[in-house]
């Protein structure tokens, strides 16, 4: 098992709102994918407050799940 720290230091707020343009999903789509609130994608998504790395891990097993790898 991948530690969610470590796994969520591989995504940037910038690498997520890409992925999230290039899948079409909105700030609210991604969030109920991911199983995480809004307000927590809109902060990493744009730089505007701490995220939890659980969160941040919860996007990228939503992200790969979609088809994305985040290098």
């Amino acid at each position: 098992m991948v530690n969610r720290a470590v796994e969520s230091m591989r995504m940037t707020g910038t690498q997520c709102q890409a992925a999230r343009l290039r899948l079409g999903w909105s700030t609210r789509m991604l969030a109920s994918k991911a199983g995480v609130p809004w307000y927590a994608v809109i902060n990493f998504d744009y730089g505007t407050g701490d995220v939890d790395p659980g969160v941040i891990a919860a996007l990228t097993r939503t992200f790969r799940q979609a088809g994305i790898e985040l290098r």
